[in-house]
């Protein structure tokens, strides 16, 4: 019985005890429910995002992230509960940014995400607040992020950003479907 425990159980058990930790603490997987990031992710695609990197380093426009929605999202985009949002930070704080034309601007310079749709609006977004961030999808036109959650007229109360304290971690990989297995950024 002693060699059972000591070869078989407490493997098992530090195993499954390492494997809580990491998704706490350092990695942990996600599934894409929507189309909001295609060409980049797609529906159904699943992510592992690094819960660690924003510790280390601060968020850089172009991350792709892992958060949870704000409440002008919720309001508008109707999640299901508890289900966070993946996106690509466009505008950091003190950023302006604008879409005209089907071109992305940020500080009036065109802002280029290689394989992102063209957006089908126009739209000048208010600046970004400190400890905020301005995320589109790169579907732009089909994605609901913060070009839907600004209010006409703008209302402190619902605003487009997403505030920093509600990022979970950086999309690193693909891991699923095996066809797609990459990384990101």
């Amino acid at each position: 019985m002693r060699r059972f425990i000591r070869d078989v159980l407490l493997p098992c058990l530090v195993a499954i005890v390492l494997a809580f930790v990491i998704q706490a603490v350092v990695a942990k997987p996600y599934e894409i429910p929507t189309d909001s990031m295609v060409p980049t992710i797609q529906g159904n695609d699943r992510v592992i995002a690094n819960r660690l990197i924003y510790r280390f380093r601060g968020i850089e426009r172009g991350d792709i992230i892992v958060f949870s929605p704000p409440p002008s999202a919720v309001q508008t985009c109707s999640p299901a509960p508890g289900v966070p949002f993946v996106k690509r930070v466009i505008g950091l704080p003190g950023d302006v940014v604008s879409v005209n034309n089907g071109v992305t601007r940020v500080n009036g310079k065109p802002f280029v995400v290689s394989g992102a749709l063209t957006p089908e609006y126009n739209m000048t977004f208010p600046r970004v607040p400190k400890g905020d961030l301005l995320v589109l999808g790169d579907n732009r036109p089909g994605s609901c992020d913060s070009h839907q959650w600004i209010s006409t007229p703008p209302n402190p109360a619902v605003d487009p950003f997403v505030p920093q304290k509600n990022v979970i971690g950086q999309a690193e990989i693909i891991y699923w479907p095996l066809s797609r297995i990459r990384f990101l950024n």
